[in-house]
């Protein structure tokens, strides 16, 4: 049955090439422009290499100090703060620090004697960065609690390339600023999509070069300066568990007093950090404009398509009265032209979500900042050149895709196979008459 279909179905395509071409052009048109869509809402929020538990990953980027007359922001934490969260939070698997300060700098790289030109900021994180990103080590391993005061350093591999024209390099010595450090890792490299662990090269926040050693990190009443942002990663499952954990931690450590009035925690899911909103900001609150979008490349395309069903059926009137007068229920006629125009849109679909790769990679900064996103933090037209595989080739864009023709088929076909089904079998086999 299914194969006698589809025979007639490709009969059918081949004897209308014109309709054919145009249903075709059409659903690739409105696929490509959904799956966009799709691809860069999975690059913000989708788990993607190094940052594959951002289902169980927090963000915190700040506190909130309100007093009776103003509100004002104190950017980042205090190291005392984020070590008594290691200490206190039970649902918290591993906690990454940032220095965000020191980590805005370039220090100059010598190799062998040789200064080498690279264009790369230098970053200062503590030993959990490799607990709450998997990266992959090509070479080596991520730094140790005991090894946060050794001058050690962790690269990417293409800065591992071009300083030693090898990945192989974990024991070799790098100069940075007149300061040697023992390279004990090599990761594989992250792309500038993934701006939060995007890096080159990875030394500890215990550095001679970062704020540490140069400011005041610790509690220290008014001068207490502040400079770590935190990335915590929950136990599996554990997230919405350790959000209330480290609020409750917060209002403990930070005391209300009698300049400041009270104290309030940016801290957010990794999917509301990527979009900019608020903890009590919902999905819908960041997708509802694109879910409008996509409703309108949905209808147009389909009030079109249905228009051009709809005549076509016109023309097979006779065909639909002979059938149902053999025997063939509205059921059986119904299935059959909804898989015949299955099999177009399928067509087009698969025409939709090559064109769809060809767009993002030729516009391909454009596409990820058509979200407003982190993604465009701090990074130049780079981060949309660095696409990766699992980026587009996921199960859940074929799964999109493959969603999106069904609708547009349903949308398309329904309405005008069930106008012709209400006729009479007499008026459809007269229909030319």
């Amino acid at each position: 049955m299914i194969k006698q279909t589809l025979n007639q179905a490709w009969t059918m395509m081949k004897q209308h090439k014109l309709f054919t071409g145009i249903y075709i052009a059409g659903t690739s048109v409105s696929i490509s422009i959904i799956m966009i869509l799709f691809i860069v809402i999975y690059i913000n929020v989708g788990n993607i290499y190094p940052e594959y538990h951002r289902d169980d990953i927090l963000v915190s980027i700040r506190e909130i100090h309100k007093t009776p007359k103003k509100k004002f922001e104190t950017n980042y934490f205090n190291l005392d703060f984020i070590e008594t969260l290691q200490r206190e939070a039970k649902q918290m698997k591993a906690i990454a620090v940032y220095d965000i300060y020191s980590s805005l700098q370039k220090l100059p790289i010598t190799v062998d004697g040789n200064n080498v030109e690279v264009d790369e900021k230098v970053i200062f994180v503590n030993d959990g960065w490799w607990q709450v990103f998997d990266y992959n080590f090509v070479d080596g391993k991520g730094f140790t609690e005991k090894e946060m005061h050794e001058d050690v350093a962790v690269i990417s591999e293409s800065l591992a390339m071009q300083l030693f024209a090898s990945t192989k390099v974990a024991g070799k010595e790098i100069k940075l600023n007149g300061r040697y450090y023992r390279i004990i890792g090599v990761v594989q490299d992250a792309t500038r999509c993934t701006p939060y662990s995007y890096g080159k090269i990875w030394l500890t926040i215990y550095n001679p070069f970062a704020s540490i050693n140069s400011y005041p990190v610790h509690t220290d009443g008014k001068n207490s300066k502040k400079f770590f942002k935190l990335y915590a990663r929950a136990h599996d499952g554990k997230r919405e568990a350790l959000l209330n954990e480290i609020e409750s931690i917060f209002n403990r450590y930070y005391q209300p007093s009698e300049e400041i009035f009270d104290y309030e925690m940016d801290i957010t899911n990794y999917w509301q950090a990527a979009f900019f909103l608020e903890k009590d900001e919902s999905v819908w609150d960041a997708l509802k404009t694109y879910f409008y979008i996509i409703l309108a490349v949905l209808f147009i395309p389909a009030l079109n398509l249905g228009g051009m069903i709809s005549s076509r059926m016109k023309g097979r009137m006779v065909e639909i009265g002979v059938r149902r007068a053999y025997g063939a229920t509205g059921r059986q006629i119904l299935a059959q032209v909804l898989c015949e125009n299955m099999l177009l849109t399928l067509l087009g679909a698969v025409a939709g979500l090559l064109l769809s790769y060809v767009v993002v990679y030729t516009f391909s900064y454009r596409m990820t900042t058509l979200i407003e996103s982190h993604i465009g933090i701090g990074y130049t037209a780079e981060a949309g050149n660095q696409l990766s595989a699992e980026m587009l080739l996921n199960p859940t864009i074929f799964l999109c895709a493959l969603l999106m023709s069904a609708l547009l088929n349903i949308a398309s076909a329904l309405v005008p196979t069930l106008l012709a089904l209400r006729k009479d079998i007499i008026q459809s086999l007269y229909h030319k008459r």
